[in-house]
C-alpha cells in the first residue's frame, strides 16, 4: 500500500470508495471496501457501504449479510434504513416495515423513511398506522408537494374529508400541475356530493373518463354526450387509462373490442403486480381424479350483492369431491351471510392486513388448485394478489361483468352462452368457460315474504307502478327518454326508483324536462333485502337500464314475481338481464331496441291480463327453473371446474372456450 499517501489508513479508503461510489464505480468501490474489511471487519461503516453496493448491483442477499453485519456493530438509524431498503427494492414489505420502524425509533428525522413506511403500511391497507408517518413526513418537508399529497391521500381513505380536502388543496397551492393530487381532490368532492366543483377538478386535468362516472353518479348530464366521445377517442389511439373498468360499464359507445382495450391498458398502467415476478409456488398439479381444491377470493363474504347470490351455492357443494377454502381481504363482519358462510365450517384466510406478495404467498400455501377471483375491477378490488399467480388455474367469475384485460389476471372467465357466447372470444384475455344456464347463481333459500301495503311503501292506492331500483350511474338519457314516453302515455302511472340523497334532485329535473311531473316519482329509501321483497313484490313492471343491465337486481323481481323488461346489447354487462330472463323461461321480454322495448312495456302497461298471466309464470319457475336451482347450479358449477381442469391441463386446445352440457 501507499504508506506515503496513507492509503493504508481505512478512513482513507472509505473516502475513496465514497467517490468510486458517488461516480457509479460500484464494482470499484465493493472492492475497496471488501479490502477494508478484510483488515477492520468491525468497521461498521464500511459494512454498510457495502450492503449499498451489493443493493445497486441487485445482490439482495449479500446486501442484507452485510447490513446486518454494520448493525451488529452499531445500532444506527440510517444503517437500518437502508435494510429496509433492501427488503423493500428485494419485495419483502413485511421485514422492510420492521428495519423502518426501528430507524424511526432511533432517529424519527428522516422524512423519506417516514413516507416509505407510510407507503408500505398502506398497501397492508393499515392506514390508520400509516397515518402518523405521513404526518410526520408532511410536518419534517411543509413545502414538498408529494408529502403533502401522501398524507392527503391517507386522510381520504381513513374517510377524514376536511381535513384531507385541506391538505389536497395544500399539494395544489405547492404544485398546481400535480395532476394525481387535483383527481383526488375531485374523487373527494364527488363523495361529498359536491359535483359541481367536482367536475371543475376532472376538467381541469382531462380526465375524461372519472368525469363521465360523476356525471352519471350525479345525473348530471349536460355535455355528458361530449364528455364521452373524448374519453372515447382518447381509448381508441390507446392511451393509458387511469380510470377503472367497472367505472365505464354504462357508456353507450363503449364497444367489446374497446372495453378489452380500456381493460388492458388499465391493469398495465395500475396494477404493479403486472411487473414483479411470479411467485414460486410449490403446489400440486390440478387433477380431475382427486378432490378439488377451490378457493374464492372477495372482500364481500357478508351481506352484499355477491354473498346474497353466492352464498346457497358454497353450502351445496359436494365436500366429498371438493375442499373449500373462503380467502377474504375485507373486513369482518357479523350479519345474516357471515353467519351463514362460518356455519359451513370452509377454512376462512384472513389476508387484508398482508401485502399482495405475502397473500400471494399465503394462498399458494394453501396449494388452491381453483382461484375464484371474485371482485375484478370492482371498488376495493385486489388483482395484485391474482396478478402474482398464487394458483395453477385462476378463474374470474361474478364480482366483473367482464374481461380483466390481461392473460395474468385470471386464465378463464365464467359466462354462460348468451353474456359470453363463443363467438365473442376476442374481446376477452381469458378463456371463456361457458355454465349451460345463466352464469349467475342465486339462493333458492332466500325469504319470500307477504307483500307490502302500497300505503306502508308510498305508494298511491290505486294506478300502475313501474319501478327500477339499479342504481342511479346506471341511468342514462336514453333510458330517460322511453321512460319519460312511457309515464306520458300511461297517465295514472308513477315511476318507484331507488333512493339516493346526492342524485335524486337531478333525476327529477332530467325527467321533468322530458314533462313528467316530479310527483309522479316515488324514491325508496333503504331496507333490508328481505323487507325490500316484500316492497318490490307490489310493483307492476320493472323497467331496466341500458346498457348496463340488472344483475342481482333482476333477479330479485323474479323473486319477486314482478315483469322485468330489458334490452339486450353487445357486451357483458348488456346481456346480464336477458340471460337471467332467458334462463328463467321469459325471453319473449328480451328486446333489441329502445322501440322494441317501449313497445313491449306498453303492451304490458296496457294488458293486465298478459301482466298476470307472466306474473304467475314468473311465480310457478321459482321451483322448476334453473334460475333459483342452488344445488343444480353447484354441480354444474363443479362440472365447470373440472372441464377447466381437463382443458387447462391438456397438450392441445383447439377451441377458444370451455363448455358443459346441461
Amino acid at each position: 500500500m501507499d504508506l506515503v499517501n496513507g492509503s493504508s489508513n481505512p478512513d482513507y479508503l472509505f473516502e475513496r470508495a465514497l467517490k468510486a461510489f458517488g461516480r457509479d464505480e460500484v464494482e470499484d468501490a465493493l472492492a475497496t471496501l471488501i479490502g477494508i474489511v478484510s483488515e477492520r471487519p468491525d468497521f461498521a461503516p464500511a459494512q454498510n457501504l457495502i450492503g449499498i453496493c451489493h443493493l445497486r448491483l441487485n445482490q439482495f442477499i449479500l446486501a442484507e449479510r452485510a447490513l446486518l453485519k454494520a448493525i451488529s456493530l452499531s445500532e444506527n438509524a440510517a444503517f437500518y434504513a437502508n435494510l429496509g431498503l433492501i427488503y423493500l427494492c428485494s419485495g419483502n414489505l413485511e421485514r422492510a416495515a420492521e428495519a423502518y420502524k426501528t430507524s424511526l425509533h432511533l432517529d424519527f428525522s428522516s422524512p423519506e423513511i417516514c413516507s416509505n413506511l407510510a407507503m408500505i403500511l398502506s398497501t397492508f391497507n393499515q392506514h390508520q398506522e400509516a397515518l402518523q408517518y405521513f404526518r410526520q413526513a408532511a410536518r419534517l418537508q411543509p413545502n414538498v408537494a408529494q408529502m403533502q399529497f401522501n398524507l392527503g391521500v391517507c386522510l381520504f381513505r381513513l374517510h377524514q374529508l376536511p381535513e384531507a380536502e385541506a391538505v389536497l388543496r395544500a399539494t395544489l397551492a405547492l404544485d398546481p400541475a400535480h395532476a394525481e393530487a387535483r383527481r383526488k381532490l375531485a374523487d373527494l368532492l364527488a363523495q361529498c356530493g359536491r359535483f359541481e366543483e367536482c367536475f371543475e377538478q376532472y376538467r381541469a386535468i382531462g380526465a375524461w373518463g372519472w368525469l363521465q362516472f360523476a356525471k352519471r353518479i350525479s345525473v348530471s348530464w349536460l355535455d355528458l354526450a361530449e364528455v364521452d366521445a373524448a374519453f372515447i377517442s382518447e381509448l381508441k389511439v390507446g392511451a393509458a387509462i387511469p380510470v377503472s373498468p367497472w367505472c365505464l360499464l354504462n357508456m353507450p359507445d363503449l364497444t367489446p373490442q374497446l372495453e378489452r382495450t380500456a381493460a388492458h391498458n388499465y391493469a398495465v398502467s395500475n396494477i404493479s403486480a403486472l411487473k414483479e415476478p411470479t411467485i414460486a409456488m410449490a403446489t400440486r398439479a390440478p387433477s380431475t381424479a382427486e378432490p378439488l381444491r377451490i378457493g374464492y377470493l372477495s372482500s364481500d363474504f357478508h351481506n352484499h350483492a355477491t354473498a346474497y347470490l353466492l352464498t346457497g351455492v358454497l353450502e351445496a357443494h359436494d365436500l366429498e369431491a371438493h375442499e373449500i377454502v373462503l380467502i377474504s381481504y375485507g373486513e369482518q363482519h357479523d350479519d345474516e351471510c357471515s353467519q351463514r358462510l362460518r356455519a359451513t365450517g370452509f377454512p376462512f384466510v384472513d389476508i387484508s392486513g398482508m401485502s399482495d406478495r405475502k397473500a400471494a404467498e399465503l394462498i399458494a400455501s394453501h396449494k388452491i388448485d381453483i382461484l375464484v377471483e371474485m371482485k375484478g375491477h370492482t371498488g376495493s378490488a385486489r388483482l395484485g394478489i391474482t396478478a402474482l399467480r398464487p394458483a395453477p388455474i385462476i378463474v374470474s367469475w361474478l364480482g366483473h361483468p367482464g374481461t380483466l384485460g390481461h392473460e395474468r389476471l385470471a386464465d378463464y372467465i365464467i359466462g354462460d352462452a348468451i353474456v359470453t357466447p363463443p363467438e365473442d372470444a376476442e374481446f376477452f384475455s381469458e378463456r371463456i368457460a361457458l355454465m349451460p344456464n345463466c352464469y349467475q347463481p342465486n339462493d333458492s333459500a332466500r325469504a319470500l315474504p307477504e307483500a307490502s301495503t302500497r300505503t306502508d311503501a308510498g305508494l298511491p292506492e290505486s294506478g300502475l307502478v313501474f319501478c327500477s331500483f339499479n342504481q342511479h350511474p346506471k341511468f342514462n338519457p336514453a333510458t330517460f327518454d322511453v321512460w319519460a314516453r312511457l309515464l306520458t302515455e300511461c297517465s295514472d302511472s308513477v315511476l318507484w326508483l331507488r333512493h339516493y340523497e346526492d342524485s335524486n334532485a337531478n333525476v327529477l329535473r332530467e325527467l321533468e324536462a322530458r314533462g313528467v311531473q316530479p310527483e309522479r316519482v316515488i324514491f325508496a329509501l333503504p331496507l333490508s333485502q328481505t323487507e325490500h321483497i316484500a316492497r318490490l313484490r307490489l310493483a307492476d313492471i320493472a323497467l331496466d337500464t341500458f346498457p348496463c343491465t340488472s344483475h342481482t337486481t333482476a333477479s330479485d323481481a323474479l323473486w319477486a314475481g314482478v315483469p322485468l323488461i330489458t334490452q339486450k346489447g353487445k357486451t357483458f354487462t348488456s346481456r346480464v338481464a336477458a340471460s337471467i330472463l332467458t334462463t328463467h323461461g321469459l325471453p319473449e321480454l328480451v328486446t333489441n331496441t329502445y322501440d322494441e322495448y317501449f313497445a313491449l312495456a306498453m303492451e304490458l302497461a296496457s294488458d293486465k291480463k298478459r301482466r298476470a298471466d307472466i306474473k304467475k309464470r314468473i311465480e310457478s319457475a321459482r321451483t322448476t327453473s334453473p334460475l333459483f336451482d342452488t344445488a343444480g347450479f353447484a354441480r354444474d358449477l363443479e362440472k365447470l371446474f373440472r372441464r377447466i381442469v381437463e382443458d387447462h391441463t391438456s397438450p392441445t386446445r383447439e377451441q377458444s372456450f370451455v363448455a358443459i352440457q346441461a
